[in-house]
């Protein structure tokens, strides 16, 4: 696997995002030093051609994870237990062979180790998956955007009977596949889909949305009508300048924002449908 690095500075942060948001926000790994003001950039599974026009644009430097030394290898992927809520745990270090890992675990492996709940959207929608999962058996999970599929596994996890999720990018389909196998996510069907296109089958009583707040206006209309009533939406990977034109998309479709969180200048929402 070929990854991209390149070390900025924390003001530069928002600039290089959208630079960078071609390649697809799941690709896309940002670790922060507070101390520093230092932000370390990496875009994952790039290929020969995508290396060669960040190296022409932007600098940095590309390595190949399966040829590069012990210690840079460390440096990329390496990342400690998260703890959400103390509900799940998230890790990327392989389960020891013959062992079974506890059913509140999720395994990221350390190779695919983008989209493992360290931004603060993934975060926020894992935070309210537990806080929102329905006490009930029997119920049903729409991941729209679902990347590395966590938020699909962790729903199967908190007790989802079945699980979709669907995205547009090819690559985080393959990756997300690979998790459900690796974590056993049994329910879950996994397939790639143009959200704007894409109309979801049935009907849940939880979803997410992690998208840009764009994307996730002009889909809303798709998406709104597979929520239950009484049923829930997250939604994610909005900025606090976002807020009102998401809320007004919801309050047009007959919905109402139960709850906003903020965390640095992310936002995530729920949306609760209230029409019977």
């Amino acid at each position: 696997m070929l990854v991209w690095r390149k070390i900025s500075t924390q003001k530069w942060l928002d600039s290089w995002q959208e630079r960078l948001a071609f390649l697809g926000r799941e690709r896309l790994a940002i670790s922060q030093f507070t101390s520093a003001r230092k932000v370390r950039l990496e875009v994952f599974d790039v290929t020969v051609n995508e290396s060669a026009l960040l190296l022409r644009c932007f600098g940095g430097e590309v390595r190949d994870l399966n040829h590069s030394t012990a210690d840079w290898v460390r440096s990329v992927v390496s990342r400690k237990p998260i703890s959400i809520r103390g509900r799940l745990r998230i890790v990327n270090d392989e389960p020891i062979r013959g062992t079974v890992r506890d059913l509140n675990t999720i395994y990221i492996p350390a190779n695919l180790a983008f989209g493992t709940g360290e931004h603060a959207t993934t975060a926020g929608c894992l935070r309210l998956l537990i806080d929102l999962a329905p006490k009930k058996r029997d119920w049903e999970f729409l991941d729209a955007g679902t990347g590395t599929g966590i938020l699909a596994i962790a729903a199967l996890r908190l007790g989802a009977k079945r699980a979709l999720g669907f995205d547009f990018d090819a690559t985080a389909i393959r990756v997300a596949k690979t998790n459900a196998h690796l974590n056993k996510a049994n329910g879950l069907k996994l397939f790639r889909a143009d959200v704007l296109k894409y109309t979801p089958e049935g009907s849940f009583d939880l979803a997410a949305a992690n998208l840009y707040s764009e994307l996730f206006r002009k889909a809303a209309a798709r998406l709104w009508p597979a929520i239950k009533p009484e049923g829930r939406l997250i939604i994610s990977g909005l900025m606090r300048d976002q807020i009102e034109a998401t809320s007004e998309k919801i309050l047009d479709l007959g919905g109402q924002i139960e709850m906003t969180r903020t965390r640095g200048k992310w936002v995530t929402m729920v949306a609760h449908r209230t029409e019977i």
